[in-house]
């Protein structure tokens, strides 16, 4: 009975090894992913001020319409970037 238990008990703890290795994988991916996006974003957001440092394009009406919109998309993805 004893061995019985203690095979179930190694095989066991050698499951959950292998399961939780494979979350911490898993895990350090979507990090990784997490951290390229935020990056992106941050990036994206640096160049929309860039573009308009002048404020040329807020000005204009129709193209100044466009950029407003560009703009608060922009402003929605800065809410998903790494504070």
């Amino acid at each position: 009975m004893e061995i019985i238990l203690s095979i179930l008990l190694t095989l066991s703890i050698t499951i959950s090894f292998f399961v939780i290795r494979n979350l911490l994988v898993k895990n350090e991916k979507l990090e990784d992913f997490v951290t390229k996006q935020s990056d992106a974003i941050n990036e994206c957001s640096k160049r929309v001020k860039q573009i308009d440092t002048r404020g040329t394009f807020s000005a204009d009406d129709e193209i100044g319409w466009f950029f407003e919109e560009v703009k608060k998309i922009q402003e929605a993805l800065n809410e998903f970037t790494l504070k």
